[in-house]
């Protein structure tokens, strides 16, 4: 958890899943707390002081439904697992209308945030389609990396921004300002996500098999070509002593990069900082970038 959030988000959130029909919360097993978690917190930058309500977690109607809809699967699925992703195929479309719901009765909020809400939930189908040929087409390059995640875990960040200060009354610029910042931090907090999975052995080995590489990795391939396209290219799965000789292999030459492209992107939150008006939610979103800095040091 890179930031702190307002604990009265999560009840909001509790409520919304407390409330969901009964076959579609049963499916909510593996929600991924984590981008939850960094979500809330951007919105507490943004909206600290505003009331929650209902509408408060339109965004995370909007992640539940992606979430149970994902662009990957097992490599070899059984019967269950085809079962399984057929429900949750079902629900993933109730959240969406739910969201469509939310959004539409909303009261107080502005015309431009509404229609940046639904055209997010127009395109996140088509950004998970283009993550699943990445996946399984083609190999994925940084630039795919910092498109992808904009696209899809970003772009939830930066529509969680966008509404909390929608909500807060502010003007139109300040709430595209918000949305900016916010899905930078969303690219930061998925580096971060990645670099954790790729000092894990079994989170790194993990994503390799489902073809949803980490940052690290991508970076591992650019600064040793030869010795990955080996690695990947073999007529057997690589062994269980091939993948750790991998994963040592990305640790000295992906991690320090990836690192440093957090950096540049704390870096870049900065200057569209610096475009809020000054007072208090300025003053939050800059310590918030400290403390992201900090975070990248320890890394």
């Amino acid at each position: 958890m890179l930031l702190d959030y307002d604990v009265a988000l999560e009840d909001d959130f509790q409520q919304l899943l407390a409330h969901l029909p009964a076959p579609v919360r049963d499916l909510l097993t593996d929600v991924d707390t984590d981008a939850h978690y960094e979500r809330q917190a951007v919105y507490t930058l943004f909206g600290a002081g505003s009331p929650t309500s209902e509408l408060t977690q339109a965004v995370e109607c909007l992640a539940l439904a992606t979430n149970l809809n994902r662009a990957s699967f097992t490599p070899k699925p059984t019967l269950n697992d085809l079962a399984i992703s057929k429900a949750q195929a079902y629900a993933s479309q109730y959240l969406g209308q739910r969201f469509n719901q939310l959004v539409v009765h909303a009261t107080g909020l502005a015309d431009t945030t509404k229609q940046d809400l639904f055209t997010a939930a127009t395109e996140l189908p088509l950004a998970k389609l283009n993550r699943l040929r990445l996946n399984f087409n083609q190999r994925e390059r940084i630039a795919d990396f910092l498109k992808d995640t904009k696209d899809r875990s970003a772009r939830l960040t930066g529509l969680s921004a966008e509404l909390a200060a929608s909500l807060a009354d502010t003007d139109a610029a300040v709430s595209g300002l918000a949305r900016a910042i916010g899905e930078t931090i969303g690219i930061i907090a998925k580096i971060h996500h990645d670099v954790q999975d790729t000092r894990q052995i079994a989170d790194f080995h993990e994503r390799l098999l489902r073809g949803d590489y980490p940052l690290p990795l991508l970076f591992g391939f650019e600064n040793e070509a030869g010795y990955f396209y080996d690695f990947f290219h073999q007529a057997h799965q690589p062994t269980a002593d091939q993948f750790v000789a991998a994963q040592q292999k990305v640790l000295a030459t992906g991690l320090e990069p990836a690192l440093t492209m957090a950096n540049e992107l704390v870096d870049q939150a900065r200057l569209d900082c610096q475009q809020l008006p000054a007072g208090d939610t300025r003053q939050r979103v800059e310590r918030a970038l400290e403390r992201l800095t900090a975070t990248n040091s320890e890394a």
